[in-house]
């Protein structure tokens, strides 16, 4: 048995992977600070301790257990949000992640996988990107997550590090309150309330959506890897999925296929307008994301109607 600490364990991607932790038989540590997360998604089971990963006294809180691993997940994660307050982004993204880095080095936790994001490649050509492209990114969330991820990159000489490049990941258990985080969920919650789904920008527009079985399946088994050591992976499905084709799937999911559609003329500040995963890299050390969107919008639709 062992046991891995989850920093963002009440978050969306953090419940789901410590869900799984806990079923593999293994023990999982947690920290949160509740900025986005839910008390009611930290299992009875999980040691938890309340705090911030900017605070270096509430990462002492975490010196008593003995930790094999690491998933780093705490961050602020909303585009839209680094906007209003910026400098947040700064002391979780970056000071938050080189806290945690000198704690694994301090703690002697060799273990260390990280949650970056697509939205370090910032505007890109349309064309499946790779991990060697430059990195501009052009939301200031982008530009903290970049700096947590070379943070993670120079510990690697002490610590055996993996980073993913998230894409938009979506699925069961994400907020469906919180209509500044998450393409997919946002969508989907006027279509709980009864609304017409607003939508900034064109719907030309293009992501990589990723179910989260997939990203827990990936981090679950990326925890085996002996000599990671500073690599790093896209983390997508390697498929580009229109705005409008969303949209569809989800209108088809949901039961309405002429459910009402709104768009605006603007978006939103540092969005990019379309970026897809190649995933050459992860299918050749893991294998490739299983769930289609037609799939993982109809399970995540289900979720929905049957909480």
């Amino acid at each position: 048995m062992k046991t891995y600490l989850i920093t963002g364990v009440a978050g969306f991607i953090g419940s789901a992977i410590a869900k799984r932790v806990l079923e593999n038989g293994d023990k999982v540590v947690g920290i949160d600070n509740f900025l986005t997360g839910y008390r009611r998604e930290v299992l009875s089971e999980i040691d938890f301790i309340e705090g911030d990963i900017s605070k270096v006294e509430d990462l002492e809180k975490l010196e008593k257990f003995q930790i094999d691993g690491i998933f780093h997940l705490a961050a602020q994660s909303s585009g839209e949000i680094s906007y209003e307050k910026p400098e947040y982004d700064v002391q979780t993204n970056a000071l938050g992640t080189l806290n945690l880095l000198n704690f694994a080095v301090k703690q002697k936790i060799s273990r260390f996988i990280y949650a970056s994001s697509m939205t370090i490649y910032g505007d890109v050509e349309d064309k499946p990107i790779s991990e060697d492209i430059c990195k501009n990114p052009k939301s200031y969330y982008g530009i903290t997550k970049l700096a947590g991820e070379n943070y993670v990159s120079a510990f690697s000489d002490r610590l055996n590090t993996t980073s993913f490049r998230l894409f938009n990941v979506y699925g069961e258990g994400q907020n469906m309150e919180n209509l500044k985080q998450g393409m997919v969920s946002i969508y989907l919650a006027y279509f709980l309330k009864g609304e017409p789904v607003f939508v900034k920008g064109s719907g030309d527009r293009f992501r990589d959506l990723i179910h989260i079985d997939d990203v827990v399946d990936i981090w679950l088994e990326s925890v085996n890897l002996e000599k990671s050591f500073g690599k790093v992976y896209n983390l997508g499905t390697g498929k580009k999925s229109k705005v409008k084709k969303l949209l569809e799937v989800l209108a088809k999911s949901w039961g309405d296929e002429k459910y009402p559609i709104e768009y605006a003329d603007y978006g939103t500040s540092g969005d990019t307008f379309g970026i897809y995963a190649d995933i050459s890299e992860l299918e050749r050390d893991f294998w490739k994301p299983k769930i289609d969107l037609e799939t993982g919008i109809d399970k995540f639709v289900r979720w929905v109607k049957n909480r």
